[in-house]
């Protein structure tokens, strides 16, 4: 298995936006999160979510082939095959089977939903953010509207609550809010 530098590594070589990388921190610290909530293997989620999307510059504007590319370069790379699977699923080229696949589907959408919360607020900062503000914002269906909120809510069947999930990644990224810019 690769380690978190040589996957980050990997990452940057691969993505050039900001964006996709900062949405990939903010999915590694939110996966390590709910691992440790979960008493799952905190590494292996974290690169997980770290590399999950490691193919989006590659596949830009073929939807049917992310995931699967990226899953080829990780299992080229001798990552965990519980990894690779993850990353296959959660693009929908398999069913959820696994705890590690259900947790990245349920973090995915949950990330970028959290930066979009942020982002409308005055300070534009994860420091302020709330809880109750996340959940306003879940009921408004034109907020944010490509997030799919019960991918989200997706996380119950983990025996998570979706407010206690949503406070976890809310603290997990406000402890990378520099690298990620907020």
């Amino acid at each position: 298995m690769s380690n978190r530098d040589d996957a980050w590594e990997f990452v940057t070589s691969r993505l050039k936006t900001e964006h996709l990388r900062s949405h990939l921190l903010a999915s590694e610290a939110c996966m390590r999160a709910l691992a440790a909530r979960l008493g799952e293997d905190e590494d292996v989620w974290a690169l997980t979510g770290l590399v999950h999307d490691v193919d989006l510059d590659e596949v830009d504007g073929d939807p049917g082939r992310h995931g699967e590319v990226g899953a080829g370069w990780l299992e080229e790379r001798g990552y965990p095959a519980e990894l690779v699977r993850a990353v296959r699923v959660h693009a929908g080229h398999a069913g959820p089977e696994t705890t590690l696949d259900k947790g990245l589907i349920a973090v995915d959408p949950t990330t970028g939903f959290l930066v979009a919360c942020t982002l409308v607020r005055p300070d534009r900062s994860l420091q302020s953010l709330k809880l109750k503000s996340v959940k306003k914002r879940m009921k408004e269906k034109r907020f944010a509207a490509n997030v799919d909120r019960d991918q989200i809510r997706s996380v119950e069947a983990l025996g998570v609550p979706t407010e206690e999930f949503l406070t976890l990644c809310i603290e997990a990224m406000r402890g990378i809010h520099e690298s990620i810019g907020l």
